[in-house]
């Protein structure tokens, strides 16, 4: 919350990579063979399991027990360059230039999506996207905030967390007690009301001129209030309502880097662009197989370049 909704975020910045470099300047090795493409690949992981595993299950889906070895340096690119057909390395930022610079290309664990409120949605609307604003507006939803335990528990139990848990299943994140404590003092609890009932709900903050939007979810995590529209109002009335405030940006929230990620491709349709988060994990990767960089063709990622995010796709920057 202080690097993303406060005026302390280069300092809870600077802290975050202090802290975490002791973890990151050696890691353990995991060495996997996996299929793909009707390929065997091997596969190296330097670091810790949560920084390496979601790319490489990413890529080539269920992953096989690893064989362990010695801990390795995660500061010295050539140390681990050419040492399987596809290395993923766990790397601190603040390393990662010399990894790039040595030919790695540079993932991170997740990207955020930002957006100027004067270009949302974009003025050139894809066809999905006219569709799921025509169902708003026909379908009556409306935006009402609210406040108070009874609120916040009917938002937390009944729509964040079986909207997480119907989307990502064992993989979904929600927040500790403690930060949705933190979101409850801070924040603005809205909710989608259609009919009379509330059918989602959001919570925002305010960081000077941007809005963030950190959670939110769907009553009982229902498909059909999906396919009605009830995402694309939450969009809509978010909007708005942040227009209405005297924002000029919002910030809503984050994706893992796979260009297929479906969440991912719904922010991008609403006119968003995906940004480096400053706390994400960075995963170096050395790819050194046609079969390896075949993986990447197939499941795209967004990369942290120089000037920026940039699809990598299996060939060069």
């Amino acid at each position: 919350m202080p690097t993303y909704a406060s005026r302390w975020s280069p300092l809870s910045v600077a802290a975050h990579r202090v802290l975490a470099l002791p973890l990151q300047v050696r890691g353990p090795m995991r060495r996997r063979v996996v299929e793909s493409g009707g390929r065997e690949i091997t596969v190296l992981e330097i670091g810790r399991a949560k920084a390496t595993e979601p790319l490489c299950a990413g890529l080539f889906g269920e992953l096989p027990s690893p064989e362990y070895g010695a801990s390795r340096s995660l500061r010295d690119p050539a140390a681990a360059a050419g040492a399987a057909h596809l290395v993923v390395a766990e790397v601190h930022r603040w390393l990662a230039t010399r990894f790039r610079r040595a030919g790695w290309v540079v993932v991170p664990g997740h990207v955020r999506w930002t957006g100027d409120l004067e270009q949302l949605p974009p003025p050139g609307m894809s066809r999905s996207l006219k569709d799921d604003l025509r169902k708003v507006r026909s379908r009556g939803f409306t935006l009402e905030q609210a406040g108070g335990d009874a609120a916040w528990e009917e938002f937390t139990t009944r729509m964040l967390v079986p909207h997480a848990s119907a989307r990502f299943g064992d993989d979904a994140w929600l927040p500790s007690s403690y930060l949705l404590g933190r979101f409850r003092a801070l924040g603005q609890l809205h909710f989608v009301v259609r009919e009379g009932m509330r059918v989602a709900g959001f919570c925002s903050l305010r960081s000077g001129e941007t809005l963030w939007v950190p959670l939110s979810g769907v009553r009982d995590g229902d498909g059909t209030l999906l396919r009605a529209g009830v995402s694309a109002a939450a969009y809509a009335h978010a909007f708005e309502w942040a227009r209405r405030q005297g924002c000029t940006r919002v910030d809503m929230g984050r994706t893992s880097p796979f260009v297929t990620d479906g969440v991912l491709q719904y922010k991008r349709k609403w006119g968003l662009t995906a940004v480096s988060d400053p706390l994400a994990h960075l995963t170096a990767v050395w790819v050194g197989s046609d079969a390896a960089r075949l993986a990447f063709a197939r499941q795209p990622v967004l990369a942290e370049g120089v000037h920026g995010l940039w699809v990598y796709a299996g060939g060069g920057p």
